[in-house]
């Protein structure tokens, strides 16, 4: 998933060339490429409830084109963001662009944790802050078990932890019938 996999395909399929490498034997070669643990990694909840895991690291380019990939998924979307880290003296700035870029797009609700991302979930009419991952996680919970057909995006840079609420979603999922099928 990803528009900058498309640079990525490219890239690949144009040094497979000067080896005369079948058009056939690229596809299935790319096709073949796992994803990488935390890489818009779509998990399947059950038929109705997907969570996608971007908890790899998180940067302006990367948090822009999870919004995108969000926006075509289907059902209620939710994008739970950590702080992005290390970009220097405009990093609140950064924060308020992606908390423009989720506002202006199809997502129905931006949660986000940490000292920073409260900027992108402000600037949101459909945003929430959490000071906790506990409240967090236990606020996913209840939206995961009222809602049919959700799809979840969590991202952040790899300090703020994420993966740890992926984690929790997954667990939560197979104890509980109503998240999974």
């Amino acid at each position: 998933m990803g528009y900058q996999n498309i640079s990525n395909a490219l890239a690949a399929t144009a040094l497979a060339f000067p080896f005369q490498i079948p058009l056939k034997k690229i596809k299935i070669g790319l096709s073949s490429t796992p994803i990488l643990s935390g890489r818009l990694e779509t998990i399947q909840l059950n038929d109705n409830k997907i969570l996608i895991n971007d908890t790899y690291n998180a940067n302006v380019s990367s948090m822009i084109t999870a919004i995108k990939v969000l926006e075509t998924m289907p059902g209620y979307k939710m994008l739970v963001v950590g702080d992005m880290s290390e970009l220097g003296e405009n990093t609140v700035l950064y924060h308020k662009m992606i908390g423009n870029t989720a506002n202006f797009s199809k997502i129905d609700e931006v949660l986000s944790i940490g000292d920073i991302s409260h900027e992108i979930s402000q600037i949101c009419n459909n945003g929430q802050h959490f000071s906790n991952k506990a409240t967090l996680n236990k606020y996913i919970k209840n939206v995961l078990l009222k809602k049919t057909n959700i799809t979840i995006l969590v991202k952040g840079s790899r300090n703020a932890n994420m993966e740890k609420t992926v984690q929790y979603i997954i667990k939560e999922s197979k104890k509980n019938v109503n998240l999974v099928a």
